[in-house]
């Protein structure tokens, strides 16, 4: 075990973490509006409940934390696999965000890392995300890990009246 290693623990996120996740990820979406789909404001006004929902574990939905030594949220993301019969073999990768004093530790690598695993576990054959551009870091994280670009959304996002586009990728696992 690494350094890196001894520093943080992944688990899944459950409803008991919905205070922590929340100030964590409105933090995010306060420090990097552009980032993310969500607004700060918008989120803040909904009910703790919807929190508690977005973190509530199912086939199709698991949230993942890391967590420092003394047991603080430092990083997130989110896997979604689809139900429908047709689309059923692709999942997503939602919301990954790591604290600014934590990046560039191997804390986002981790969490995709043990994302791809479950997508694998759950017999998903394509794992699709999207990311907001310019972000060179997250383009070298994603191309380490085997995600091709598929596509381009120009405009896909205004922020303070400046438009942000969206590149989308997806890993393919199998067949």
């Amino acid at each position: 075990m690494s350094d890196i290693d001894a520093a943080f623990s992944i688990r899944v996120l459950t409803t008991a973490d919905a205070i922590a996740y929340r100030i964590f990820r409105l933090t995010a979406l306060k420090r990097y509006p552009h980032l993310f789909r969500a607004d700060a404001d918008e989120e803040a006004a909904k009910p703790l409940a919807s929190t508690e929902r977005r973190l509530k574990e199912s086939p199709h939905n698991r949230w993942t934390g890391a967590f420092d030594i003394s047991g603080n949220l430092i990083g997130s993301v989110g896997f979604r696999s689809e139900a429908g019969l047709k689309r059923r073999h692709i999942g997503q990768i939602l919301g990954l965000q790591v604290a600014q004093q934590w990046q560039r530790r191997g804390i986002a690598t981790a969490l995709l890392q043990d994302a791809i695993a479950q997508a694998s576990a759950l017999g998903i054959s394509q794992i699709q995300l999207s990311l907001t551009l310019p972000n060179p870091a997250a383009e070298k994280l994603y191309d380490r890990l085997g995600f091709e670009v598929y596509g381009l959304e120009r405009d896909a996002l205004r922020v303070s009246g400046q438009s942000h586009d969206k590149q989308h990728r997806q890993l393919r696992l199998g067949a």
